[in-house]
């Protein structure tokens, strides 16, 4: 009983994390019963699926049924530590170290990978965000496509005529 009680421990001590390119099996084995999805959209190209354990939330983004981005926080929204940021970050290596780079917004710490893949810590909402190559270009595609189109009119009735009726 010991023995099972110190590895549920560990588990729940080990923070949830992005590893993008897993399928929505792996993470359902990894994570357990989402607490919560969504499905692609015109306007938001990627399905979600969210997962919450030990205080952190996980909502990983999809194309298909492939991990290209996440978004981890806490979830009672308090700032991630850097120690805390460093383990989300190291168990999604990718085969690749994390490398810090400058960032444009002040407001933000950004790390790049070699296949291209970022993540940016927002530090004044205090979330992390996981991008992969392929997340990228498929924002661009649906920016470059422009907003969907809206929705045809609904038929109105035939306004009554005004002309004297023939006789």
């Amino acid at each position: 009983m010991f023995r099972a009680s110190l590895i549920l421990l560990v588990l729940l001590a080990l923070p949830l994390r992005a590893n993008l390119g897993e399928n929505v099996k792996q993470l359902v084995t990894r994570y357990g019963t989402p607490s919560g999805y969504s499905e692609a959209t015109p306007s938001f190209p990627f399905g979600t699926v969210s997962f919450t354990a030990s205080g952190i939330t996980l909502i990983v983004f999809l194309i298909g049924d492939k991990e290209v981005g996440a978004k981890v926080f806490k979830t009672d929204k308090s700032a991630l530590s850097e120690a805390e940021r460093q383990s989300i970050m190291s168990a999604d290596q990718g085969g690749s170290q994390w490398k810090s780079v400058p960032s444009s917004d002040p407001g933000t710490l950004t790390w790049i990978r070699s296949d291209k893949a970022t993540a940016l810590y927002d530090t004044q909402k205090f979330v992390l965000i996981f991008t992969s190559d392929e997340m990228a270009k498929a924002v661009q595609a649906a920016q470059a496509a422009g907003p969907p189109p809206a929705a045809p009119a609904p038929p109105s009735a035939a306004p009554a005529s005004t002309a004297p009726a023939a006789k």
